[in-house]
């Protein structure tokens, strides 16, 4: 567990999921997404990936929360960012994504993935800021028919 500043100066706690967390991180999940995660696949992550699933807590409630997994020992994939929209624009995305990349180092990884909307623009230029670049792009990605970019950052 880790309490971070955000950039108005407020604490917040970036810590692992539990089981607890669920029921927020999926109003978050449904108040960011077209398409959110169905609860049941939430519960899954949470059980079989709950060190990098990293969920950020201020007063007591989770106001974003970061999905992670590790693939081929070498790959940290993240697989789903969000954060409440009344903590939008305060930073807390850059520190729950400066904090699931260290995870995934301290685990080996110096490859990072991410898939991202071609029309969010505001996250692309965040995924740039940390390092990322676009490498190709998937047509029919999500399941309206946009298609996403697949980015990639390598330390």
């Amino acid at each position: 567990m880790r309490v971070l500043r955000l950039k108005d100066n407020a604490e917040v706690c970036i810590r692992e999921v539990s089981l607890g967390d669920l029921s927020e991180v999926y109003e978050i999940e449904k108040l960011s997404f077209k398409d959110p995660y169905p609860l049941d696949l939430l519960h899954t992550f949470a059980v079989l990936n709950s060190d990098t699933f990293l969920v950020a807590v201020k007063n007591g409630r989770v106001v974003g929360y970061v999905i992670g997994v590790l693939r081929w020992d070498v790959i940290g994939h993240i697989l789903n960012i969000a954060v409440h929209p009344c903590y939008r624009r305060k930073g807390l995305g850059e520190l729950l994504m400066r904090e699931i990349m260290d995870v995934f180092r301290k685990k080996g990884a110096r490859v990072f993935r991410l898939e991202v909307r071609v029309s969010n623009l505001a996250a692309q230029r965040l995924y740039e800021k940390l390092g990322f670049k676009k490498e190709y792009t998937i047509p029919n990605y999500y399941s309206d028919g946009e298609a996403c970019y697949v980015m990639f950052k390598r330390d």
